[in-house]
């Protein structure tokens, strides 16, 4: 596990350790709605088991909760569970030397994009991405299809963090606005 401003190693030797600059996980907000799926999942079949052992006939009883216990279990691991680990094992590292992408639990995924081969670094805000202080991470490797990632906490920091590694020393450039329209330097 690598912390930051420690070693990243990431498959490669520890000679040649990496400084970890930033690790980011998605953003809570992800977990909104599986979230909501619960309540709403549980709320009903609590309600479905008071009806059942109100209404029901005691020798059906006994089976009609079990179904009813068993479809909530199954709607609450699909829409509750697997979201959530999905989220709990997603991250984001951004080495001095490479970003890196991690994600699964069981089966592991990641991708690797050398500092030296990114073109381009952008990011997204939207309206609820700006309350939340989340946005999209758009990176654009040389000759490849631009790469987002989406719910990334503090984007701008993260923009700011590649913007500097990539193309040197300051800050990212701002363009001037006029009536909403970013306008070059």
């Amino acid at each position: 596990m690598s912390f930051l401003g420690g070693p990243f190693r990431g498959g490669r030797s520890p000679a040649r350790e990496e400084l970890v600059l930033m690790q980011r996980h998605p953003h809570w907000k992800m977990l909104l709605g599986p979230a909501a799926w619960m309540i709403a999942a549980t709320a009903i079949a609590g309600a479905l088991i008071g009806l059942i052992e109100v209404s029901a006939p005691s020798g059906i009883r006994g089976i009609a909760i079990l179904f009813v216990v068993f479809v909530w279990l199954l709607t609450v691991i699909t829409k509750f569970f697997r979201p959530y680990v999905s989220w709990w094992r997603t991250v984001l590292i951004i080495t001095d030397h490479r970003i890196a992408v991690r994600e699964g639990l069981l089966s592991r995924r990641g991708f690797d994009i050398p500092l030296q081969r990114v073109a381009g670094v952008r990011f997204r805000c939207g309206f609820t991405d700006r309350l939340a202080k989340t946005g999209t991470l758009i990176i654009s490797p040389v000759g490849e299809p631009p790469f987002e990632f989406a719910h990334l906490p503090a984007v701008r920091d993260a923009h700011a963090v590649l913007y500097e590694h990539i193309f040197g020393a300051g800050t990212a450039p701002k363009g001037r606005r006029f009536f909403g329209l970013l306008k070059a330097k």
